[in-house]
């Protein structure tokens, strides 16, 4: 599943069809491992997958939140009922530090030098 965190609310459909009306949304980063607790109201729910609305926090969208987290998905007392892996985008986003490669041009174009050529 992969969130893109633009605004407050995100919608997001989880192929879960047990899922309470109001609960909590963990993300817990690999790196830190300190759970994020978020709050979901389920809009809609049918025979094969579940509709949530997550409310993130009005600064989430601006840091660099992105990455793959483990996620879980519980009711109010705590018990789970789906949980997983996401990847969470963030508007911001940041550089991946990858550099442009710029070929010559003998191997941009294709072109070959031909040192020896058999006469058949």
């Amino acid at each position: 599943m992969t969130i893109n965190v633009d605004s407050i609310i995100e919608t997001v459909s989880v192929n879960n069809i047990a899922i309470p009306q109001t609960g909590l949304f963990i993300l817990t980063s690999g790196f830190s491992k300190v759970p994020v607790s978020l709050a979901f109201t389920r809009l809609s729910q049918n025979a094969r997958y579940s509709t949530i609305d997550i409310t993130f926090p009005q600064e989430f969208k601006d840091e660099h939140k992105n990455g793959v987290y483990f996620y879980s998905i519980e009711d109010d007392n705590g018990i789970p009922f789906e949980s997983g892996y996401v990847k969470i985008v963030t508007e911001p986003g940041g550089t991946n530090g990858s550099v442009a490669y710029t070929a010559n041009t003998e191997t941009e174009n294709r072109e070959s030098k031909v040192y020896y050529r058999p006469q058949y």
